[in-house]
């Protein structure tokens, strides 16, 4: 099978040239949600010409799909494509695929309709209260990971690995972002946030009498937009299994090793009237008390910024070239081709990195030979032990995908190998039952 390596190179353009990216919106249905939903996508110069390349991918989170791409937001007229075609043709990143989801409702694709659309983000506690299109079960979080994901990775020549995948956002984007990554380990190796609103450690708002009932006084106006997340009055303990702050003080080894993993771009505005510039500074506070270090040496973006979407933009030019350096850096192989492309031969073995990973119950392993053949699959533990013998069969040429269940192993990092006549290759796995 052909392997897709991320290339670090330096166009050469004439003044005036502009690099021929396009972006897209596209809807499909999603099963966690029950209702159709829509995300913007910028696929870089050559995608439509060169159809072997692969490239990484990065989901920018705010709310509507549109707010990332939409010139509208913007007094300048440019938007985040501008800033990444100018990177690219600058040299100082590689060619990436873009993804601006919806984690809300259907509302809120321009200015006017901004504060109209409802919350999304989490696995909703009551949809019921919706009063906004495109929220069906109000399992968003699901349909992140369980949905849009695999749609994007089995629709778009993407890496569809967690090294060459990243999640970033502004505002609530933010929010989502750093909860995403904390809570999905071994989704993403890079990890951005331009002034997100974060939820405070124990949800106490430093400034407010408290603690449990802070966010009831701290969003007064947002209060109806949050119920439908986390009901009315707050459920507490659901905020708090949804805080990343919270969530990585809490994690355990095992976890902990698997958030070392990615690299974290966490920058904010300068004020503390109108931004979210304190609870950013807990939260970088806080990896750097389980080891781990913010990109930015100085995590207040400029003297003078502000949560704008001007500031967003400028936070992007910064951020995006930190995400292409953690691809870079991370040795990441693209592997997968479309998943449907299960019987292409290849010139040589190939053993596909599980997903999802961490894995509570059942996990997907994918691998490729390029004749018939005996494959056995071993698990081995971090000490190099084998404990299980997965399988052991024979295999015409071609792309295979077998499932895993782990109800039998405890919590831990593994490694799972797959042998042949004449190869030997190994991936991480890592079981995490009680995430």
């Amino acid at each position: 099978m052909k392997k897709y390596f991320l290339h670090f190179f330096v166009l050469l353009v004439s003044i005036g040239l502009y690099a021929q990216s396009t972006v897209e919106t596209h809807t499909f249905y999603s099963l966690a949600l029950g209702v159709e939903k829509s995300y913007l996508i910028y696929l870089p110069d050559g995608y439509g010409s060169d159809t072997t390349e692969r490239y990484p991918s990065i989901y920018f989170l705010r709310l509507h799909e549109a707010e990332w791409f939409n010139p509208q937001f913007r007094t300048d007229g440019k938007t985040l494509k501008n800033v990444a075609d100018d990177l690219i043709a600058d040299g100082i990143i590689g060619k990436m695929i873009l993804v601006a989801p919806s984690t809300g409702g259907n509302s809120g694709g321009t200015p006017a309709t901004e504060d109209l659309t409802d919350f999304g983000i989490v696995n909703m506690l009551r949809p019921d209260l919706a009063d906004d299109e495109g929220i069906g079960t109000g399992k968003f979080e699901d349909y992140f990971f369980q949905d849009l994901i695999p749609h994007i990775d089995s629709i778009y020549r993407t890496i569809p690995e967690w090294c060459a995948r990243g999640v970033d956002g502004f505002s609530l984007g933010g929010y989502a972002s750093t909860l995403y990554a904390i809570k999905h380990p071994g989704v993403f190796s890079s990890v951005g946030s331009y002034d997100g609103t974060i939820m405070w450690y124990n949800l106490d708002y430093p400034y407010l009498p408290g603690p449990f009932d802070d966010y009831n006084y701290y969003y007064p106006p947002l209060i109806p937009r949050f119920a439908l997340m986390f009901d009315m009055p707050y459920n507490t303990s659901y905020m708090l299994a949804h805080s990343a702050t919270n969530l990585l003080l809490a994690a355990d080894a095992v976890t902990l090793d698997s958030i070392r993993e990615m690299a974290f771009h966490i920058s904010a505005g300068s004020t503390n009237s109108n931004t979210n510039k304190l609870v950013n500074k807990q939260f970088i506070d806080s990896l750097a008390a389980k080891g781990i270090a913010n990109t930015f040496s100085n995590y207040i973006l400029a003297p003078n910024a502000i949560h704008t979407w001007a500031w967003a933009d400028y936070y992007a030019r910064l951020s995006l070239p930190m995400h292409w350096e953690t691809f870079v850096s991370s040795g990441c192989e693209g592997v997968v081709s479309e998943t449907n492309d299960l019987d292409r031969p290849s010139s040589s073995i190939e053993l596909f990195q599980n997903f999802p990973n961490p894995v509570s119950s059942v996990t997907n392993i994918a691998f490729e030979i390029p004749e018939r053949g005996v494959i056995n699959i071993d698990i081995f533990d971090a000490f190099g032990k084998r404990i299980k013998r997965l399988l052991s069969e024979e295999f015409p040429a071609g792309k295979h995908e077998i499932q895993m269940e782990v109800t039998d192993i405890p919590d831990g990092v593994y490694y799972y190998q797959l042998e042949n006549d004449a190869h030997i290759q190994t991936k991480k796995l890592i079981v995490l039952k009680n995430k």
